[in-house]
């Protein structure tokens, strides 16, 4: 028995140590993945993990409509998924970008068509430039997702009403 709990000590260090950020980035790839998961059974989505967050690619089976039925519920959107697997918006950070090969002018539509229905949803603040990393991306419709907590203000009190946002 003391040598099983010796054996899990580091495990449980570990997990203490971890930053707030880091907790976070995994809540937010664990809830994409479940929120994802019929997407990703049906080979529309990809979702990779990434240090401060995670990365969904639309793949090109995925569909979604245009224009004013794009908010109605009438159909299934994998779009709908994604906000569904956000965390608080004042933590994210997202980015949007086409990786495939279609002409520029085809890949800025789409990736205007993902904005607008993010921005209808009121997530327009969150929005940021596509990063420049070098990650291999399956091509599609990426939409990367970086957690960015909050910097801590010091204070021990509750000192202000409006309740800020908080990494786990």
């Amino acid at each position: 028995m003391v040598r099983a709990s010796i054996a899990l000590l580091p495990a449980i260090f570990l997990a203490a140590c971890s930053s707030p950020q880091h907790r976070t980035a995994r809540l937010l790839d664990q809830r994409l993945e479940a929120s994802l998961a019929a997407d990703v059974a049906a080979g529309t989505a990809v979702v990779q993990r990434l240090p401060d967050g995670a990365r969904v690619t639309l793949l090109s089976p995925a569909s979604f409509p245009n224009g004013p039925l794009a908010l109605d519920d009438k159909q299934t959107d994998v779009r709908a998924s994604v906000i569904e697997g956000l965390l608080d918006p004042r933590l994210m950070r997202i980015a949007f970008a086409d990786t495939t090969t279609l002409p520029d002018e085809q890949r800025q539509v789409r990736v205007q068509n993902v904005e607008t229905y993010f921005a209808d949803f009121g997530l327009a603040d969150t929005f940021q430039t596509p990063p420049t990393d070098t990650a291999p991306t399956p091509a599609g419709l990426t939409i990367t997702v970086g957690v960015q907590c909050p910097k801590p203000d010091g204070r021990t009190d509750y000192g202000s009403v409006k309740s800020g946002a908080v990494c786990e």
